[in-house]
């Protein structure tokens, strides 16, 4: 495993070239702008996990600036994980549990919470990665974006299959919480995906519909359509989900 800072790696676009061109060889990809494109995936993915969670859970929100983030690299130079260099957080005034901690930072309510989630998330980290990476590689910037939205709703569609989440919060806040994150007027990531419900065996789960092409199917024996594809008419994306809920079920003993 590998690490390196998010904001060092954002200043040396040398070697996030030579990153991503590592990335796409172990993917099977010489295009520039595939393998950019995922890779721009795989960060927002390590990036927003650690965000979205405690967020739902909690209404605490770790600092996710590129200067207080180090990425996690592995064998085939796939970003595979993310880990905060200080504890910094935000929670709502009030927070028991965070008033005497010297690393809070208390903001006035749920709504301050989501915006600082935004600044420090999209503004201060992820937005940079969108801005180097397609100043080195052929890809647009609404794309790396639309990988950015679907990665972050993947984090609360993800969710959605944990018993304890899904009991505690459900699908609806789960849906109502993405939308409030990434769907603020003028954001960038404003209606690149979005999460809908699927109901099996009185299940609920979320899945994540996005409104851009991250690009996959151009890689070796890649499927010409993810389940989240634009690109996939409604009764077929349907069609997969049921049967890839019955097989997961399925092994699970349900």
């Amino acid at each position: 495993m590998n690490t390196r800072r998010a904001d060092r790696l954002l200043d040396d676009p040398g070697a996030l070239v030579a990153a991503v061109r590592r990335f796409g060889a172990a993917a099977g990809t010489a295009d520039p702008a595939v393998a950019a494109s995922l890779f721009a995936q795989a960060w927002a993915v390590c990036v927003s996990r650690p965000v979205v969670a405690p967020l739902v859970a909690g209404r605490r929100v770790p600092d996710a600036v590129a200067a207080n983030t180090v990425l996690l690299f592995d064998g085939s130079h796939r970003p595979v994980g993310a880990a905060a260099i200080t504890p910094r957080f935000a929670a709502v005034a009030g927070d028991a549990l965070a008033s005497g901690d010297p690393w809070a930072e208390l903001v006035e309510n749920d709504d301050a919470v989501f915006a600082w989630a935004r600044a420090r998330m999209f503004d201060g980290h992820l937005a940079g990665a969108v801005g180097v990476l397609r100043e080195v590689a052929p890809v647009g910037e609404r794309l790396l974006w639309g990988n950015v939205a679907a990665a972050v709703a993947g984090g609360f569609a993800g969710l959605s299959f944990r018993p304890d989440i899904a009991a505690a919060i459900g699908a609806d806040r789960l849906r109502a919480d993405a939308a409030r994150l990434l769907d603020r007027p003028g954001s960038p990531t404003e209606g690149l995906a979005s999460l809908f419900p699927v109901t099996q065996a009185g299940v609920t789960r979320l899945f994540v519909r996005r409104h851009t092409c991250c690009l996959r199917y151009r890689l070796p024996d890649a499927p010409p359509t993810c389940l989240s594809c634009r690109l996939l008419t409604e009764p077929d994306r349907r069609r997969r989900i049921n049967e890839h809920l019955a097989t997961k079920d399925s092994r699970a003993g349900r």
